[in-house]
């Protein structure tokens, strides 16, 4: 069975592995740094032993000197035998210290015992013979003294031995201890180097995992993406079970269900162009025929219901040629040929075509004379000012003046449209170019219009590389701007 992983368990797993590595050389780190705290203890100890070995060696030494002071003064004189007693317990005491400075090393402990037996055994014998020469009983003192020649003998032996025995030791502890030590901090030093490298090699995996397991995969979404916008097919499933996975999964289904709806849509634009639009147009025709006796004589009251009917159908007909002009411009397939034109004529005739419907809302149309070239289509210019024209025409009050302005900017000019009408609110500026928008719900109705010619219009002037905007004030007017080049743009 597959175990499938999403991408916080994959970050877990991933932040577990990095912790656990960097556990691994912490631990190997703190197991070299012990190590080396022992070798260092271990000589400051062997140091330590030296000193205290060094010390019985001097209280032996004082104690031989002892012991021949009060051989040369006769075997008498107290003061002797009570230094000597004062060494001695030094020497005992000294002996038992080191016996805890090599509690940890068996070899050691014997030859500490047997340093402290011989001492207290050398204790004992000198210590009897003190007391009998002090107790006025010189010639037994001698012979005792005589007779135990050789375990004194054997004690000192033993004595000596023991002590030259653990100073050679602890020595070769304390001559080896730079060496271990040097060679320590090297361990240390090469761990050190390995763990870095390791570090940046794991750190280039991960990195390489990251951006092959993630970043890489994300980036094949976001081409995805921009194939779909393009209209190119997508790129293959990204395989695997995680999030990035199922996220390009779900983008191809809805890619697959946007392909669907642009199919609907261009059945549904091929529908109204050809099986609404012609009839609709056969309609037109015989309404109008019919509404000007063509067929013969009709009575008024027939007539005005006829041409009614021809202005609604005529309102059809817009309607259906503005959704095909809108579907075109998204398309791309809206002609548009740019040249450098004068700017007067496509004023003059988009004013001369609006006149007419000017008069019949008794609205006045003025426009500047201006002396400018601009880099546009002129049919599609003449087209974008018709259509503001009309709708400030159509918001303006009788006997209002409807003024078409223009303001040449750098290498762009701006043309403006200024009403005296309604105006539009403040929370409607935003969305007025929208397609099938209206500012009031009632426009469509009282006003006429389709909702889409800002949209036809801010289309035409975006694909001449411009922009277009509107500014209003509600019971003041508003005024319908476009910016367009002078010149070509690269």
């Amino acid at each position: 069975m597959q175990i499938k992983f999403s991408l916080s368990h994959k970050g877990l797993i991933l932040v577990a592995v990095v912790l656990a590595f960097e556990l691994l050389f912490v631990g190997a780190l703190n197991s070299m740094l012990a190590e080396a705290e022992q070798v260092a203890a271990k000589e400051s100890r062997s140091k330590e032993i030296v000193g205290k070995t060094n010390h019985i060696f001097q209280l032996y030494d004082d104690e031989v000197r002892t012991v021949r002071a009060f051989q040369d003064a006769g075997y008498s004189g107290h003061e002797h035998a009570e230094r000597f007693f004062n060494d001695h317990q030094k020497l005992i005491e000294e002996a038992r210290a080191l016996s805890q400075l090599v509690h940890d090393n068996p070899a050691q402990i014997k030859t500490v015992e047997s340093i402290e037996h011989s001492a207290i055994d050398l204790n004992r014998i000198l210590t009897k013979g003190f007391e009998l020469f002090e107790s006025n009983r010189p010639g037994i003192g001698a012979a005792y003294i005589e007779h135990c020649k050789p375990d004194i003998y054997k004690a000192k032996k033993n004595l000596q031995n023991g002590l030259q025995q653990l100073m050679t030791a602890q020595e070769k502890i304390i001559a080896e201890s730079p060496a271990a030590q040097a060679h320590a901090r090297q361990d240390q030093k090469k761990l050190l180097q390995v763990g870095i490298l390791l570090n940046i090699l794991f750190t280039l995996a991960l990195a390489l995992f990251f951006v092959r397991g993630i970043t890489s995969r994300v980036q094949m979404v976001a081409i995805n993406s921009s194939r779909l916008v393009r209209g190119q097919p997508l790129n293959p499933l990204i395989k695997g079970s995680d999030e990035i996975a199922e996220l390009d999964r779900v983008f191809h289904e809805m890619a697959d269900a946007l392909t669907e709806a642009a199919r609907l849509k261009q059945e549904f634009v091929a529908m109204i162009s050809h099986d609404l639009r012609t009839p609709l147009t056969s309609v037109k025709g015989f309404l109008h025929l019919l509404s000007q006796d063509g067929y013969g004589a009709v009575p008024q009251k027939v007539k005005d219901r006829t041409q009614l009917a021809e202005r609604n159908v005529a309102r059809l007909i817009s309607l259906i040629d503005d959704l095909l002009a809108v579907e075109k411009l998204e398309a791309g397939k809206l002609d548009i040929s740019p040249e450098l034109i004068p700017l007067s004529p496509v004023i003059s005739r988009s004013v001369e075509a609006v006149r007419v419907f000017a008069e019949e809302h008794a609205v006045s149309l003025q426009a500047e004379p201006v002396e400018i070239n601009v880099f546009a289509d002129g049919d599609r210019l003449v087209q974008v000012l018709v259509n503001l024209l009309s709708n400030a025409v159509k918001f303006s009050p009788p006997n209002s003046v409807v003024m078409v302005s223009v303001h040449e900017q750098d290498d762009w000019v701006e043309l403006r449209v200024t009403d005296s009408g309604c105006g539009i609110p403040a929370d409607h500026l935003e969305s007025v170019f929208d397609r099938f928008k209206q500012v009031r719900a009632s426009d469509d109705r009282k006003k006429g219009g389709t909702g889409l010619g800002l949209a036809i219009c801010k289309s035409i002037v975006e694909q001449h590389g411009g922009t277009v905007g509107v500014t209003s004030q509600e019971g003041k007017g508003s005024t319908f701007f476009f910016r367009i080049p002078t010149r070509q743009t690269p």
